[in-house]
């Protein structure tokens, strides 16, 4: 299963960080700072599982594709599996 992280899924979406505070504000009353944003995009490990649901829903993905951890623990476990299929 394709698994990205926030970040890239907002990337992806082309919209700012700003443009996502701005659309969860207007679109769904949940009021964030943009700094809480790029907090959840280092770490969505603490993301609230109903924030989850809109940021995937402004993505246009589902959430099982988003990876809702530590960006740094997904590129680990990319590379250990890119190692062993190499290997």
């Amino acid at each position: 299963m394709l698994q990205i992280t926030l970040g890239a899924a907002r990337v992806n979406s082309d919209l700012k960080q700003s443009d996502v505070v701005d659309i969860l504000k207007e679109k769904y009353g949940v009021t964030i700072t943009r700094q809480r944003l790029a907090e959840y995009e280092r770490d969505a490990s603490d993301v609230p599982i109903a924030l989850a649901k809109k940021l995937a829903d402004i993505y246009g993905l589902t959430q099982e594709n988003i990876f809702f951890g530590d960006k740094s623990t997904l590129s680990y476990t990319f590379r250990l599996k890119n190692k062993k299929e190499v290997g």
